[in-house]
């Protein structure tokens, strides 16, 4: 890993352009590959405005210049994985030329050290089901995948994956099933939406 790269949150110095480029630029290899994402193509507006008041955004540096980025905002919910207000992990990326050296990894445990000093019991994120390299990485970090649906647009499946700060509270059974029926009715939907 290279020695000189910090992980902070952001700084007055860094702007929104910035961290739009970096997202961008860090996930031109799954567009490539045909995995589509659904928040890096956001205006900067659009992604201030996501993390709202509550939202935290986390920028990996290479001396001055953003080679990363992560971002936790404040959601709730009333799905059987979480209910009440969890953290959203969202907005990562990191440039091409500087991934696998456990920089996104570093950006996730950031991420999760921040929320749990906020008091957040769930953490939540979701990628493209295509997407295997972050679901591994998710996995391997203690997440697990929960439920699998058909974006709003239509144009890919993605999956949902969850970690509990106190232990996973659910049977391995139950959490099976309710994935598999997710699954199920996501392509149910898709064919019927053709």
């Amino acid at each position: 890993m290279y020695s000189s790269i910090q992980i902070v949150e952001k700084p007055d110095w860094v702007s929104w352009d910035e961290i739009k480029q970096c997202l961008e630029d860090a996930h031109s290899i799954n567009r490539d590959k045909g995995i589509n994402m659904s928040h890096y193509h956001w205006p900067k507006e659009k992604i201030i405005d996501f993390l709202g008041k509550k939202g935290v955004m986390l920028v990996a540096l290479d001396e001055r210049k953003v080679i990363g980025t992560a971002a936790i905002a404040d959601k709730a919910g009333n799905a059987w994985y979480a209910k009440g207000n969890y953290a959203y992990m969202c907005f990562a990326g990191v440039l091409p030329q500087y991934q696998g050296q456990g920089i996104y990894r570093n950006l996730l445990r950031k991420r999760e050290e921040i929320a749990k000093n906020l008091g957040y019991k769930v953490f939540m994120m979701d990628t493209n089901a295509k997407n295997k390299v972050i679901q591994k990485n998710a996995i391997k970090n203690g997440y697990r995948i929960v439920r699998y649906f058909l974006t709003r647009d239509k144009d890919h499946f993605s999956v949902i994956l969850v970690k509990w700060t106190e232990g996973f509270p659910f049977s391995k059974y139950y959490s099976w099933m309710k994935y598999r029926k997710s699954k199920i009715r996501a392509v149910v939907s898709k064919m019927v939406s053709r």
